[in-house]
């Protein structure tokens, strides 16, 4: 049997996307063990349900607030201090890079390390040194996922360096690479030239297992239900220019529902900007990452509002566009450049120019027509169920592993 290991430096509720990697190669037979590392207590929380039906192992590593608390404190001091050393030295003494972009570095080496598998695949940065590590410690085969372009993200200097030296120093000794979306493929590949192995893109889809039955809007509801989730609803998102157009609209038929961990700064800019529409607007809180095609069923349009910068928001494609396909939603987007291009071959749903907040009312008044919801509506179920879902995109990810 094939055995694999999976390591992100964060956990599995905030990726969904190395579960869902776990999930298709267990159900493939083979054994696979997740290894992970705290970052958050809500996602602790989440986690519990997520390990309830696997068919996978996982481990927490590094410790956390609740379990080996000393070893949490240790680490996350640790990590002080090589950022401290890196700025002083250099990213290249005691392996400083590493042990700064990953909290539990030595101890998620150590354990994945420990497992003797065949392949090792990361998630998340940090743990693109590790796997490459693990694997020549027990010749073995290694794997990364870029599901953001890194350089992109507009870290500080001294961060991008760290990112790049890491980058050159292991994607070199990969097996194979995949990215999120064509436009960070591309970016990954200019890079890294001298990459000749293999490379996929594995798009943000999600099982249609989690595909809930498609209902159609009826005549007799005559409210627009807008939704839009994130792990944190934040400035800075895209949410404010939502705001502005739906201030320009004063139509209270329209509700927006907003889910996941609302900042105390974005609240506070609720409350000072959105005036008489703020009624409209309601906090659904975090929903699990396997119930959201569900919870999105009962919405009328999905918002993708992403921003061009910094330059990975242009050039990514979030997993909302695929909550919003399986669940059946019409979808309003951003025109990004990945967005903007991914909507002229799907034809998913409606873009508006980026910070136009009288454009956006416009397309928010157009599916106010009933029978134009629905005809997106529709396209977007079908077209998650016969082509943009898990099923087809793993495929990919097991070619490689077979």
């Amino acid at each position: 049997m094939i055995k694999i290991v999976l390591i992100t430096v964060g956990q599995p509720s905030v990726n969904p996307r190395i579960v869902k990697e776990a999930d298709a190669l267990a159900g493939k037979g083979y054994e696979v063990t997740l290894l992970y590392s705290y970052v958050i207590k809500w996602a602790s929380e989440k986690d519990v349900n997520i390990f309830e039906d696997v068919k996978w192992k996982y481990k927490e590593v590094g410790g956390s607030p609740t379990s080996n608390k000393l070893l949490f404190i240790f680490t996350k001091a640790r990590v002080q201090f090589f950022y401290l050393l890196q700025k002083l030295f250099g990213i290249k003494l005691f392996n400083t890079a590493e042990r700064t972009q990953a909290r539990a570095y030595d101890e998620l080496l150590h354990a994945a390390k420990n497992i003797k598998a065949d392949w090792y695949i990361g998630h998340n940065l940090g743990a693109l040194a590790i796997v490459v590590n693990a694997a020549k410690y027990n010749n073995a085969k290694a794997g990364f996922d870029f599901e953001d372009y890194h350089r992109g993200e507009g870290h500080d200097k001294i961060t991008l360096k760290r990112i790049i030296f890491l980058e050159n120093k292991y994607i070199p000794s990969l097996n194979y690479y995949s990215t999120s979306s064509h436009f960070i493929t591309q970016n990954v590949k200019l890079n890294h030239p001298q990459f000749k192995r293999q490379v996929i893109t594995l798009l943000n889809c999600f099982p249609l297992l989690q595909q809930p039955v498609f209902v159609e809007k009826v005549t007799t509801n005559h409210t627009l239900h807008l939704f839009w989730f994130s792990q944190t609803i934040g400035i800075n998102r895209g949410l404010e220019i939502l705001i502005m157009a739906l201030k320009l609209l004063k139509n209270n038929n329209i509700q927006l529902t907003l889910a996941g961990n609302c900042s105390i700064d974005f609240l506070s800019y609720i409350k000072n900007n959105a005036g008489e529409i703020f009624c409209n607007i309601h906090f659904a809180g975090i929903i699990e990452p396997a119930n959201l095609p569900a919870f999105a069923s009962n919405f009328d349009v999905g918002m993708a509002i992403e921003l061009s910068k910094p330059y990975n928001r242009d050039i990514c494609l979030t997993n909302k566009i695929f909550t919003y396909l399986l669940a059946g939603n019409a979808i309003i987007l951003s025109q990004t450049a990945m967005q903007n291009t991914f909507n002229n071959k799907f034809n998913v749903g409606q873009s508006f120019a980026e910070n136009n907040a009288i454009e956006l009312a416009e397309k928010i008044n157009f599916y106010l027509s009933l029978d134009k919801l629905n005809e997106q509506k529709k396209h977007n179920y079908e077209l998650a169920k016969s082509k943009l879902n898990w099923e087809n995109e793993s495929k990919k990810l097991l070619a490689i592993i077979n």
